[in-house]
Order: structure tokens, then C-alpha cells, then sequence
């Protein structure tokens, strides 16, 4: 098992396995930890799709926005950007009248109003009203060697009887509102925003923001509630015109402002990309947030560096997995469980889990370690299909696949196999003869019969076609893929070879007058197999002596033939098997054998080696019909 794992995590002939993946991990790590803000953008665009999935939520405090709108313009007939101060003081009093909470006023009073008397009577309404809030705004000026902030107050009458809140809006790169910055400093001076002063009015204490929920930049998140009108409104006209059934403003803290495209205060956030939403409603969100303290809660940028860290190193041992397609599902499998488990922290806790930079590092390494397994580990898969596809069965093949890793490692345990030798008697003194007569096309068209006849009669019994030299073939049992009862099929897989050769007689090119001969030798015993060499030198080798000792014994056939022979049985008479005595022992029970043969002194054994011809099988009927050999 250890020796399993380190096969796939260090496989031998890819010393750069890891060096690519690691080094794109360092990258993210290097980009995070550096540069906390690298996928702000990204960031951003993944919290939008959160809100998305989220879909819209009702306002959990009791706000109502008086809409200066397209329709109150079109209605009054006046431009209401531009209206007296004294029309100004008649809407507080209208809105005073309906007893609200707060009156948040959305529109900036930076100037003393063109009517005579109207700051004094807008003051007095204000005052009437019971100290409401009033917008400020904070103009950067930038300048070729310098910059600063101007501040736009409400003009002195109207600042002495009401709070300040800077109405600013932060956007981010791309332009989204989905932050908010509580308070706005200049110099020495201070001033909260508008929905943070109109919080702190209405809770009547400071509102409780957590150092931890505060970016770098001074903001906090918004948790929106939706798209536009998610928040009640109310038209300026309705109001104006006594259409808005009274209480409707009663205990509500009302915001005031515009609403319409041509006064600029409409912008872009998550659930208004195209339509935009207004200003106004955004102060709402805001407010809401802060005086119900669910404002969005980020993680720390250490725990943002741990997640990118870790997501990545995660999705390195995900593309082990012996075929790629299981790698690739692993891998999405992580990232999809991660983006849950962000939604979940989104949708339960009001936290914004980082996203996309851990996604990001996790494709990133995962993607650059199957890239780098496509091109090194699948091309070679590659050429070993295309040079075993034909040879093993198609199951046989896969396990060479799914067992790469392990294959590639040198340090192979040695395991119990059977190998089939098979060859033509006379093939070569054949071959001789039929060139001489201009004749070898035929012997040509005659092995690839031999070899489709061969191929049908091993593949039944899992034996996979090692190698073919000539008309020589050396067959596997048990190997690469274990095989139960290997040298029973491996002794089943001869009998079928030898009935599938007599039915090529007819095709064999010398005729009847030199009849078609076949000589099998069968030995079991340890060997081991391992894929050698890499890119175009890439084979799957068999190393053990077993291997040698069954071509020494189906050299031995010749003389065997030689050998008279016992009736019965279902091998012809003109193929030899002889097995050894070693795999004559697991088998005895199923086979019909010559046990005459004298033992063979093969070269490079020091002792003769003891043989058994097989006559047949003790059970024939269980083999499956033989395929007949076709015209090619």
C-alpha cells in the first residue's frame, strides 16, 4: 500500500511531477499574502452572484423613502433641484405632520438658499421636526501636485438645528457600490456618514463595528436587501397632493431623495447592474444594516491566505486519480464543495468567505497538475495504447491505465504469472521458400489471419499478446491485471490457439503437402512488470525467468513431436503444447496429459526440465465457442 502511494505521488520517469503545480501554488500564495486585493475584482463579482442565488429579503427596519421621482417632476411641473427653500420647509412639515421616527434628508443644502427668507423658515421646519439629518459632501479635488478633500455642509442654519452625515458613495474598480465607509476624515476633522449619523440618531447610542468588519480602506460590506423598491416609497407628488394615505410615514424613519436618471444619483450594485439603483436606496440598505448590525462580515486576510494555501495543496493529490476524467471530477468536486460551503457562510452568518482566490488557486494547481499529466503521463498512455491495442483485451488494457502510477515505479513487487510462448514450426524454412517464389504476400496475408485467429482464442481467457516476433508470440496470464486460476486460463487459451490453428490450414501458403504446425510452451512462476523508457521509447516490460523458460520449453515441441502420442483429447494432432511440471501441478485436475515426455536439458539450465504434453481439457464443453477465422 505504501509503495502504491508513493507510486502515484513520486511516479518514476516524472522527477518534475510536482514542480510545475508547486510552483504556480507558490504563485497564489506569494500574490495573496502580498497583495491581499490581486482578485478584488473577481471577488466582487463572485459576492454579486451570491446576492444573485440569494435573491431579495425584506427590510428588517422600518424605513420609508419619499421619492423625489420622474413623476413628481412631471406632476409639480417644477424642478425640484432647484426648488426654494420655502417649498423645502412645506415638505418637512407635510412629512412632520405623519409623526415618523427620523427625517433623513438625501440632498446636500450647501448654499443659502435664491428666496428671501427660506433658509430661516426651512431651519425653523427642521427645528420643528426634531433634529433630523442632513446630507454633507466630501468633493476630492486633484490637482498635478497635489490633493485634497473640500467639504460641501449644509449652510450654517440648517447644520445648527439638525446632524450631519457625509452621503458619499465608495465604489469599487469596476464601478459596483458594495461598500460603505462609515465615517469620512479630513485633516482633523470627522464626520460619520449619513446613514451611520442617522443610525446613531435613531439607536440613540454609537452603532458597535467591529475593527475585524473593517477593510483596510476605511469601509465595511453592505448586505443588501435587493433590487430597487425593495424598501417602501413613496412618491414626492402623492404626499404633496394628500394621495398618501395618512400613518403611512408614521414611526418610520424616512429618507428623502432623487430618484430620477437626470440628477446623476443612481449607481451600480449587485442586484442593479443595467437598471442601477438609486442613491437614496442605497442610504436605506446601509441603515438597515447598521441598525440591525447585519452588515456583511469579512474574514481576516490571514484566514484568506491559509484558504488560497490550502485549497490549492488540496487539489494536488485530487489529480492521482488513475484516469484524468476522475481526477478532473475530484477537482471540481472540491471547488463546487468550497463554494458551498461559502454560500452557507453567506446565507447563515452574513460572512463573505473569500471565493474566488481560493478557486482560482485550486484550478490554477489542479489544472497545472493535469496539464502537466497530459502532457508527460497521457501522451505515453497514449503510445502504450496504440502499441498494446490490438494485443491485449480491452479490460487488460485499462488495467495497464489505471494502474500507471505504479507500473511506473521501479521498486515492483514480484508476482505469480503464467507465460504462453507460441510459435510456427518451420516458419522460417516456409518463408524462405514462398520469396523465393515471389510469393511472400501471401505468407503476409496469412499472419495477419494467424494473429486475428490467435487474438480471439487468448482474449476470452484474459491473456494479454506480449509480444509478436514474426510468427512467434509470447502471451501473458495474470499480468498486468491479476487473473484468478492464471494458469488454468493460460493452458484453456493453448487449446483454443490449437483448434483456431487447424482451421487455418486451408489459408496456410504451402498447402496440404507441408502442413501447418504450431508449438506452445507454457511455465508459471514470479516475474515482474514494469513501463519502461518514456515519450516514443515507452513499453510495458516483462522481467523474470519464467518468460525464458517457456520459449526453452516450446523449443522442446520439435522433438516432442517426434513423440508418439496417446489417444484422446481435443488438441490436434498437429499442434504441441507441453507445460512445466511446475504448472502441470496446478492444473492436473482439469487437463487430459502425456506424462512420457522426457525431461529436457534446455541451455542456460542447470538441470533438465521436467514436461507434460497436454492432449486436452478433462471438461471441453466449457469452452466457449471459438470464433472461426475470417477472410481479412
Amino acid at each position: 500500500m505504501i509503495s502504491r502511494i508513493r507510486s502515484r505521488l513520486f511516479p518514476a520517469g516524472r522527477p518534475l511531477r510536482w514542480l510545475a503545480p508547486l510552483g504556480i501554488w507558490l504563485l497564489f500564495v506569494l500574490a495573496q499574502g502580498f497583495s491581499p486585493a490581486w482578485a478584488a475584482r473577481l471577488e466582487g463579482w463572485t459576492l454579486d452572484a451570491r446576492f444573485a442565488l440569494r435573491g431579495p429579503q425584506p427590510p428588517q427596519a422600518p424605513i420609508v423613502i419619499l421619492a423625489l421621482d420622474a413623476d413628481s417632476y412631471a406632476s409639480l411641473g417644477e424642478d425640484l433641484s432647484n426648488w426654494p427653500r420655502a417649498r423645502w420647509a412645506e415638505l418637512v412639515e407635510k412629512i412632520a405632520a405623519d409623526a415618523p421616527r427620523l427625517i433623513v434628508m438625501d440632498v446636500i443644502f450647501d448654499q443659502p438658499g435664491w428666496d428671501p427668507g427660506g433658509d430661516a423658515a426651512l431651519a425653523a421646519a427642521l427645528a420643528a421636526a426634531g433634529d433630523p439629518v442632513l446630507a454633507a459632501s466630501w468633493e476630492p479635488q486633484h490637482q498635478a501636485d497635489y490633493f485634497n478633500l473640500t467639504a460641501s455642509l449644509p449652510v450654517d442654519a440648517l447644520a445648527a438645528v439638525s446632524t450631519v452625515g457625509v452621503s458619499n458613495i465608495v465604489a469599487d474598480a469596476d464601478g459596483v457600490i458594495r461598500r460603505s465607509r462609515p465615517l469620512f476624515t479630513r485633516g482633523g476633522q470627522t464626520l460619520p456618514s449619513l446613514s451611520l449619523a442617522a443610525a446613531t440618531r435613531q439607536l440613540g447610542a454609537p452603532v458597535n463595528i467591529q475593527r475585524a468588519d473593517i477593510d483596510a480602506d476605511g469601509t465595511i460590506w453592505i448586505n443588501y436587501r435587493g433590487p430597487e423598491r425593495t424598501f417602501r416609497t413613496v412618491s414626492l407628488v402623492d404626499l404633496w397632493q394628500g394621495v398618501t394615505p395618512p400613518g403611512t410615514l408614521t414611526d418610520a424613519i424616512v429618507l428623502v431623495g432623487f430618484t430620477t436618471q437626470t440628477d446623476q444619483d443612481r449607481h451600480t450594485t449587485p442586484f442593479a447592474i443595467k437598471s442601477r439603483l438609486p442613491g437614496v436606496e442605497i442610504q436605506a440598505n446601509v441603515l438597515d444594516n447598521l441598525l440591525t448590525a447585519d452588515w456583511l462580515h469579512p474574514f481576516s486576510p490571514v484566514l484568506a491566505l491559509l484558504l488560497v494555501g490550502g485549497i490549492g495543496l488540496t487539489a494536488l493529490p485530487l489529480t492521482g486519480f488513475s484516469r484524468p476524467l476522475t481526477s478532473l471530477l475530484g477537482l471540481a468536486a472540491l471547488l463546487l464543495a468550497y463554494a458551498l460551503v461559502a454560500w452557507a457562510f453567506f446565507i447563515w452568518g452574513h460572512q463573505v468567505l473569500p471565493l474566488a482566490a481560493p478557486l482560482l488557486a485550486g484550478v490554477g494547481v489542479g489544472g497545472g497538475a493535469l496539464v502537466e499529466r497530459l502532457v508527460f503521463a497521457e501522451a505515453d498512455k497514449r503510445r502504450l495504447r496504440q502499441r498494446f491495442g490490438g494485443m491485449m483485451a480491452p479490460e487488460r488494457l485499462q488495467a495497464v491505465m489505471d494502474d500507471w502510477d505504479a507500473l511506473r515505479d521501479f521498486n515492483r513487487p514480484e508476482k505469480q504469472a503464467t507465460v504462453l510462448f507460441a510459435d510456427i514450426r518451420g516458419f522460417t524454412q516456409a518463408t524462405e521458400i514462398l520469396m523465393r517464389q515471389n510469393r511472400s504476400a501471401e505468407m503476409v496475408a496469412f499472419l495477419s489471419r494467424y494473429l486475428d485467429a490467435m487474438t480471439e482464442a487468448v482474449f476470452p481467457e484474459g491473456g494479454v499478446i506480449y509480444r509478436m516476433l514474426g510468427d512467434g508470440l509470447l502471451i501473458m496470464f495474470g499480468m498486468p491485471a491479476s487473473v484468478p486460476d492464471d494458469a488454468l486460463h493460460a493452458v484453456r487459451a493453448a487449446v483454443r490457439m490449437a483448434q483456431s490453428a487447424a482451421r487455418l490450414q486451408p489459408f496456410w501458403p504451402l498447402g496440404a503437402g507441408s502442413p501447418l504446425q504450431m508449438g506452445i510452451g507454457i511455465h508459471r512462476g514470479g516475474m515482474v512488470d514494469s513501463i519502461v523508457g518514456s515519450g516514443r521509447r515507452i513499453d510495458y516490460a516483462i522481467i523474470g525467468d519464467p518468460a525464458n523458460t517457456a520459449a526453452r520449453i516450446e523449443s522442446y515441441c520439435k522433438e516432442a513431436m517426434a513423440i508418439p502420442r496417446p489417444p484422446g483429447g481435443e488438441v490436434p494432432e498437429n499442434t504441441t503444447i507441453l507445460i512445466s511440471a511446475v504448472l502441470y501441478e496446478a492444473v492436473r485436475p482439469h487437463i487430459l496429459a502425456d506424462e512420457t515426455i522426457p525431461p529436457y536439458s534446455a541451455r542456460g539450465k542447470s538441470e533438465p526440465l521436467r514436461v507434460v504434453r497436454v492432449l486436452g481439457l478433462t471438461h471441453p464443453q466449457n469452452l466457449d465457442k471459438l470464433t472461426t477465422v475470417k477472410e481479412p
